[in-house]
Formats: C-alpha cells, sequence, structure tokens
C-alpha cells in the first residue's frame, strides 16, 4: 500500500514539475529526485540548493585537497580504484584531481542532484564519462533551470512538493532506503511515460 501512494505521489509531483520544462528535459528528474531528499534532510530553500551546484564547476575547488585525500577517496572505493587503477599505480594527481572534482560530489558527498543527473553513468560504471562530461551537462542543467526560474512558480511549487511528500511521512524511512525508493520510482515513472 505504502508503495502505490508513493507511486501517485511521484507521478503528481512529476506532472506539477513537468509542466516548467520542455518534454524529455533531462532536468526535471534530477530537480524532483533532489527536491525530495532536500525535504528530508530540511533543506527546502531549494533555490540556494540548486545555486550552490555551481560551485562544483570551479577548478579551484579541489585545489585545497591534499594529494592523499584524493587518493584514498579513489581507493575507498572499488569501484573507482578498478576505473582508475593505472592512475592510481602510477600516483598521477593531476589526472586523478580532475576527475576528483567531478567524482566527489557524485559519490563522496553523494549530492542528490548530480547524482540524479549522472543516473545511467553510475549504474553503468563509468565513471570516466561522468567525469569528461561533467562541467558540461552540470552547466546545460544549470542553464536550463534559469531559463525556467523566470516563471516565478517553480520554486514555490518544489516546496510544497517538498513539504507534501515530509507530511506522508516519508522522512522517517532510512534515507539510502528512501533514495533507492525514489529512483525506482521515478525511473519506472519515466519509462512509462516514455512508452505512452
Amino acid at each position: 500500500m505504502a508503495g502505490k501512494k508513493l507511486e501517485t505521489f511521484l507521478k503528481q509531483a512529476a506532472g506539477v514539475v513537468q509542466d516548467f520544462f520542455p518534454a524529455g528535459s533531462p532536468v526535471f528528474i534530477p530537480l524532483l529526485y533532489s527536491a525530495l531528499v532536500w525535504a528530508v534532510k530540511r533543506k527546502l530553500d531549494l533555490e540556494a540548493e540548486v545555486s550552490g551546484l555551481k560551485l562544483w564547476l570551479e577548478p579551484e575547488i579541489v585545489n585545497n585537497k591534499p594529494d592523499e585525500f584524493i587518493l584514498d577517496f579513489f581507493k575507498g572505493d572499488p569501484a573507482l580504484t578498478g576505473t582508475f587503477s593505472l592512475e592510481l599505480k602510477n600516483r598521477e594527481i593531476k589526472s586523478l584531481r580532475q576527475a576528483f572534482r567531478a567524482l566527489y560530489p557524485v559519490k563522496g558527498l553523494e549530492e542528490p542532484f548530480l547524482q540524479s543527473l549522472f543516473s545511467e553513468e553510475i549504474a553503468k560504471g563509468d565513471y570516466r564519462l561522468i567525469a569528461a562530461q561533467f562541467d558540461s551537462r552540470l552547466r546545460l542543467a544549470l542553464d536550463e533551470i534559469k531559463a525556467t526560474e523566470k516563471q516565478l512558480e517553480l520554486w514555490p511549487a518544489l516546496k510544497d512538493i517538498g513539504e507534501n511528500f515530509l507530511s506522508l511521512g516519508w522522512a522517517l524511512m532510512a534515507e539510502p532506503e528512501l533514495r533507492a525508493r525514489l529512483k525506482a520510482n521515478l525511473e519506472k515513472n519515466e519509462q512509462t511515460e516514455e512508452e505512452e
């Protein structure tokens, strides 16, 4: 029963958010997903959260991280260790630092918008592609959101969705389980819409 309630809620929420974006927009699912995760974390200033994503486009963001921190990040995740084994073996810090800038917010910090934006690549374990496309995909997503911001109702609509989500009690679920259920339901909804 709870699964049906979640599915129904997500369909309605997706319908609201989808009205702000052109058909087939790659942004609306990551925006909806992150709005719900941020709501659970009581981060209801979604505009500020999305605006804060710009910092990951700044190369300086990783300059203050010591080499050992970056090496530990890659060595601490078996998928990343396998993907970047040659760079790790040869201690190619410059190359690892560039990949780290893209992968740290996605894999290390588990930033919900970025995880959803790169969900296909994460599912395939294609971390090199994430690193290669990170800047261009994030810029494109932020530009699309910025164009939509002119419709003043976007942020209040997302905040309402987040608050309604909280009122249904979903915030009581453990965060990893919640994220997994949201991803599964949103992907299911997206596939259903593509088939129609």
